[in-house]
């Protein structure tokens, strides 16, 4: 038998060498599937051109590409379930997040709006308070206990005598917005009345 025309069974094997080597890499074995199929093509001329001649090169630059072929087919499945995978995890990971996002939103709101509701002060009654009328009762009966309390003494000029005194703090710290009352009472005719008041952030 003639000796085979080398040629086209080196070339076959040397782009199914270079194909085998990149058809495990992720986005290289594109490009390597490409050189497999050019090394299968010049396999297939060499075994025509041989048909009379030994094979040896041609049939093993096939043997190459095809091997490289059926690796690239393979990992690109591989690498397709493991994505297809990692995707579902993002998403799943993605949907508890905006879950728990959404559910301590809502119970954010759900507090401030409670907050909001507890807190009785607004602009136009904390204007109808009249220093020295306004008893410290009448104001815990409209807007409820306040949030602090500090008691102390005052001099009284009138009576030239140190009286009780406290100073009361309303806060609206966790609502949807921030607002606060301080009223400083002395004691009159032994019932607390207001003395002197400021506010911030009423409605």
């Amino acid at each position: 038998m003639e000796d085979e025309k080398k040629v086209l069974g080196i070339l076959a094997i040397v782009f199914g060498g270079i194909a085998l080597v990149g058809s495990w890499v992720p986005i290289l074995n594109n490009g390597a599937f490409i050189i497999a199929i050019v090394a299968l093509v010049l396999g297939v001329i060499a075994l025509v051109v041989n048909r009379k001649r030994k094979k040896v090169l041609a049939i093993v630059g096939m043997c190459l590409s095809l091997a490289s072929i059926i690796i690239v087919l393979a990992t690109q499945s591989m690498y397709s379930n493991a994505l297809d995978k990692a995707g579902k995890a993002y998403n799943e990971a993605s949907s508890s997040i905006d879950a728990d996002y959404s559910k301590s939103s809502s119970e954010e709101a759900s507090k401030q709006a409670e907050a909001d509701a507890n807190f009785k002060w607004s602009d136009a009654y904390f204007d109808s308070i009249v220093d020295g009328t306004t008893t410290y009762d009448e104001i815990v009966a409209t807007v409820g206990e306040p949030n602090t309390t500090e008691t102390d003494t005052d001099y009284d000029i009138d009576t030239d005598s140190e009286v009780p005194s406290k100073d009361c703090d309303w806060d609206l710290d966790d609502g949807s917005y921030y607002a606060s009352v301080s009223i400083h009472f002395v004691q009159k005719n032994g019932v607390f009345v207001v003395d002197y008041k400021t506010g911030t952030g009423l409605k």
